[in-house]
């Protein structure tokens, strides 16, 4: 009974994914001819869209959808370089473990220091220009203990600024204004068209039975001059889930992860610390002193 219960369990198993795979089949086909169907129909509602839309408003928007892919494709290259950059500055430390508890008590050794430099020549372009920075901030420093160990005496966030790490390969301040820069181009392009039709418009006094010549192209074309705004509006905000989403919050978290790894394999030596040591020297010195007084002289 067992084996045929098993048999059973297996076939309806099967079953259930085959219905499983047609469903997900069926809806992808059913989704994909209804997009068709759509695009159908909006390219047929455009054309009669078209015939109202004057010429200079045709010509600003495809120049604001070029414009705007252009745009997207740049951010999105400079987003690959930031990220390649980072990939590489964290290969150089791939090969180390966190800071134990001893050594950020003692700091990190001369064979580790020694590791590091020798991989961070061989490192090119801006990782090495960062190792450069931390390593300008990595100092030798003995403990009242006598031991010696290296030390970060800077925080990271002077080591390696967000806008030295990122910025030197993603214009934020720049990606933000782009959607400001599509709406007033699509604004302006409205504004032209509108001050093109109202060039022709006339007033002609001598002419009691139409003395306004021109209004009927003003009025008939005017719902058309207002494209370039809607596509400008619209491309503003496609840029902005791209430029919020894809670029900048991705960005942000890898610098965050690249700031948490430095912090885990390199011990940070405070000015507080600094004091309580010399303290605790001058501490023992004064001890060591009144040792020596109390000794009697032989």
């Amino acid at each position: 009974m067992s084996l045929f219960r098993k048999i059973f369990d297996n076939l309806t198993q099967q079953e259930f994914q085959w219905a499983g795979a047609f469903f997900r089949v069926a809806f992808l086909w059913t989704g994909a001819f209804f997009l068709l169907l759509v695009t159908f129909y909006a390219a047929y509602r455009m054309k009669a869209l078209l015939s109202t839309i004057p010429g200079v408003i045709q010509f600003a928007c495809v120049f604001l959808v070029l414009l705007a892919v252009l745009l997207i494709v740049t951010m999105l290259r400079e987003r690959s370089r930031a990220l390649a950059a980072r990939h590489r500055f964290l290969a150089l430390l791939s090969d180390l473990k966190p800071a134990t508890d001893a050594e950020r008590l003692s700091g990190l050794s001369a064979e580790k220091m020694g590791l590091l430099r020798r991989k961070a020549a061989s490192v090119p372009g801006k990782p090495r220009e960062w190792w450069r920075n931390m390593d300008q901030s990595l100092e030798l420093y003995t403990s009242p203990s006598g031991q010696e160990g290296w030390f970060l005496t800077k925080p990271l966030s002077e080591c390696l600024p967000e806008e030295e790490v990122i910025g030197a390969f993603y214009h934020a301040s720049f990606h933000q204004s782009v959607p400001s820069i599509l709406t007033a181009l699509g604004l302006l392009a409205t504004f032209v068209a509108i001050l093109m039709a109202l060039a022709g418009v006339t007033y002609n006094i001598n002419d009691p039975v139409r003395p306004v010549s021109g209004i009927d192209q003003l009025i008939n074309g005017l719902s058309g001059k207002f494209v370039s705004s809607i596509v400008a509006l619209i491309l503003s905000v496609i840029f902005t889930f791209f430029e919020k989403k894809v670029c900048d919050r991705p960005l942000t978290q890898s610098y965050d992860h690249l700031v948490r790894r430095c912090a885990d394999l390199f011990p940070f030596l405070s000015p507080t610390r600094i004091l309580l040591d010399i303290q605790r020297i001058a501490l023992q010195q004064a001890q060591m002193q009144q040792a020596q007084r109390a000794t009697p002289q032989g």
